[in-house]
């Protein structure tokens, strides 16, 4: 967004170096949440128009009408303000994933079927990497790329410790818990289809692929039910 000249790189980096040392302030009180707000609204509008190279500090200060200063007052730089950012929408997204996923599981006892609770948690997912959906393709991207991995670890490793979960009587087509291993391979297909989604420039129909994803559950699940 904004240019340098080569006569300006040593202050840029002597700036760069100063802001490193500089303890950055936590968003607490509401003020400052509100600041922090409106930076990563401000990143997630230059991301929709933009892309992560051409994303810069100073583009996003500018956006949120505040100074460099500030945003330096909580952020070391382009890194840490997309890191917060991802954290905060992977988050909420994992949220969005894991709630239907454990409200359907309570159905169980009233009679909703393998099929319903498969579908309610994958029409969940599906909503959810659609919305905004150059943003969090952007965001995954940019996770993927940062060390130690992505933000959705949690939320997989939540979803395998619910596959293997004993199944309520009756629940089938599952007559029994996944092991550890089917319960990875399952979740990380549906994690691997998720991410595609999210990525695809011209992704399928969505209600097609909920169709196609809860087939892939399913078969899986009627697999194993056949071979207990």
């Amino acid at each position: 967004m904004f240019e340098y000249s080569r006569w300006s790189e040593p202050f840029m980096k002597q700036k760069e170096t100063e802001n490193q040392t500089v303890t950055r302030r936590k968003p607490r009180q509401e003020r400052s949440q509100e600041k922090v707000a409106l930076m990563f609204e401000a990143a997630m509008q230059l991301l929709e128009e933009g892309d992560l190279r051409s994303l810069s500090t100073n583009a996003v200060a500018a956006k949120a009408g505040i100074s460099i200063g500030t945003l330096y007052q909580y952020f070391d730089g382009k890194d840490a303000l997309l890191d917060a950012l991802v954290a905060r929408e992977l988050g909420q997204m994992s949220t969005r994933i894991l709630t239907p996923l454990e409200q359907e599981a309570q159905k169980k006892a009233a009679g909703a079927t393998a099929e319903e609770r498969t579908r309610a948690v994958v029409r969940a997912a599906l909503s959810t990497y659609g919305g905004r959906s150059r943003v969090h393709r952007l965001l995954i991207q940019h996770a993927m790329n940062r060390p130690p991995g992505h933000h959705l670890t949690s939320m997989y490793a939540r979803l395998i410790e619910m596959f293997q979960s004993p199944p309520e009587s009756g629940a089938a087509p599952a007559a029994r818990a996944l092991n550890a291993a089917e319960a990875f391979v399952i979740t990380y297909a549906m994690a691997g289809v998720l991410r595609s989604y999210s990525q695809a420039e011209e992704p399928p129909p969505q209600a097609a692929l909920e169709d196609a994803l809860v087939s892939l559950v399913l078969g899986f699940l009627a697999r194993i039910s056949a071979e207990a």
